[in-house]
């Protein structure tokens, strides 16, 4: 059995390390980018770290892919505009922000590491390329089963169907 995460993390502080790690590394970040990002941090965790999701809340299904309500209700003016975020600080001070919130974080390391090589592979994709990912795999299809392409959906996506998608894949 791999070894489980010590504990879930605080979603508020994983989504403004989310934003400070892209804009930190010159990626573009909108909500849009942002909930898919979360999205694949979440899956990646449930894989590595047996079924142990890295924070509680479930993503839904929405029309444009996995959605965390939570999220989408901090930032829902800005979410259909799809405006990138913009943080006002020199590098100096974005660095030590950067460092902070990943403290605040409290990751093991290995749970760290998983973080940052996620944000590092799908933080470079743009927003339209992280929809069509997401819209080409089976969890998200298989929570709108049923519904019509813009047919709007609070379904959530398992735990169980991420990992037994996700393990498939990796074992091909």
């Amino acid at each position: 059995m791999k070894n489980k995460a010590l504990m879930n993390v605080d979603l508020k502080n994983l989504v403004g390390f989310v934003i400070l790690y892209c804009i930190n590394k010159g990626v573009s970040i909108s909500p849009l980018k942002l909930q898919k990002l979360l999205y694949y941090i979440q899956v990646w965790h449930i894989i590595k770290f047996d079924k142990n999701p890295m924070f509680d809340e479930l993503a839904e299904a929405w029309v444009n892919g996995p959605v965390y309500r939570s999220v989408y209700n901090t930032f829902k003016k800005k979410f259909f505009k799809n405006d990138d975020f913009a943080v006002k600080m020199n590098e100096k001070e974005l660095s030590q922000a950067l460092d902070e919130s990943l403290i605040s974080l409290k990751l093991a390391k290995k749970n760290g590491e998983l973080l940052l090589a996620v944000l590092d592979n799908y933080s470079i994709m743009s927003d339209e390329k992280l929809v069509f990912l997401t819209h080409s795999e089976l969890p998200w299809n298989d929570a709108r089963k049923g519904l019509s392409p813009i047919e709007r959906s609070e379904n959530q996506i398992s735990i169980d169907s991420i990992y037994n998608y996700y393990s498939s894949k990796l074992k091909k």
